[in-house]
């Protein structure tokens, strides 16, 4: 089983490469901005979410490295939330001793108020984690997470993962207007992320992320704030704070290259689907479809329907 993707083109990240170790679309969080789409199994449960041995796995990452592309990170991440996989601290622990490449966790943050959850992911480089609500109204309407998620388990998560890990750790808020970009919303956001700092005891915060929801959602009705509103709320929350923009140009043209060589990898190991492409890559459905119809008018590869779906191949 192949769960690395990449190197792709992130607007933090550089060149990551991908590990993806959550089936789609397997997550404590429902949010309403996902761009994969809503979650077919909500749940909490932690367990060996895919079948690959330690051996295997390390065969699968020395593979990947030694494509010789830039890479800028090892980012575990997955078509869900990756801590509610059990082997992600043994992942991380072999990458950690097969290259000097920084390993980043991105996670929504639900499951950090477990001493197990901490414990795998302590020997990451960076740890990103979501932070879109500043109270339990708020996490209800824009995450939808899974009944025995409370916002107190998100704090008291943060805290521990402040007291327990010595690595960089960054904030990202997903601003949707309307949901949770009031001033209201940003004064609480400031004092939470205060409290927090003041009472970490070895990993601090670096920055904090404001990101918009650029790529489509399930929901037609999710709207981005306009850069009057962020700016207000970067000027509240503090001097780490950071908007996150959109890659320019140039990088865009990179990117959409990265993604059209990563399709005909994909291709040419099994036929594939848009969405399988999608899942396995996470890249936006939109972007593949455009990748795809390049790839078939430059014949580089072909298509064919079997039981009603249109899979794709070399």
């Amino acid at each position: 089983m192949n769960i690395f993707y990449g190197p792709v083109l992130s607007r933090r990240f550089g060149y990551s490469l991908g590990v993806d170790i959550i089936p789609y679309k397997i997550c404590s969080y429902d949010c309403i901005y996902c761009q994969l789409g809503k979650t077919t199994k909500k749940t909490v449960e932690r367990k060996s979410y895919i079948r690959i041995s330690r051996e295997e796995f390390k065969d699968s990452f020395l593979s990947a490295i030694s494509r010789k592309k830039k890479t800028d990170y090892v980012t575990f991440s997955g078509s869900g939330e990756p801590t509610l996989n059990l082997d992600i601290g043994m992942m991380i622990r072999e990458v950690k001793m097969m290259t000097d490449i920084p390993v980043a966790v991105l996670t929504n943050g639900s499951l950090l108020s477990r001493q197990d959850v901490i414990e795998d992911i302590k020997d990451a480089d960076l740890i990103k984690v979501s932070l879109d609500a500043p109270d339990q109204l708020v996490l209800q309407k824009i995450n939808r997470p899974h009944p025995d998620i409370r916002f107190a388990d998100l704090s008291r998560g943060l805290e521990l993962l402040f007291n327990r890990f010595s690595g960089r750790v960054w904030l990202e808020i997903m601003l949707v207007r309307g949901i949770n970009d009031s001033l209201e919303a940003a004064y609480e956001y400031e004092a939470f992320i205060n409290n927090l700092q003041n009472g970490c005891n070895s990993g601090c915060l670096e920055k904090v992320h404001l990101n918009t929801p650029v790529r489509p959602a399930e929901s037609s009705s999710i709207h981005i704030p306009d850069h009057k509103r962020l700016l207000e709320f970067k000027n509240i929350i503090g001097s780490k704070t950071e908007i996150i923009k959109e890659l320019d140009a140039d990088l865009e043209e990179k990117k959409e290259k990265l993604l059209i060589g990563d399709i005909i990898d994909l291709a040419r190991r099994r036929p594939v689907t848009a969405m399988d492409i999608s899942t396995s890559l996470k890249a936006n459905p939109n972007e593949v479809i455009k990748s795809l119809k390049i790839l078939l008018a430059r014949e580089k590869i072909r298509s064919k329907e079997y039981n009603g779906k249109k899979y794709y191949h070399t």
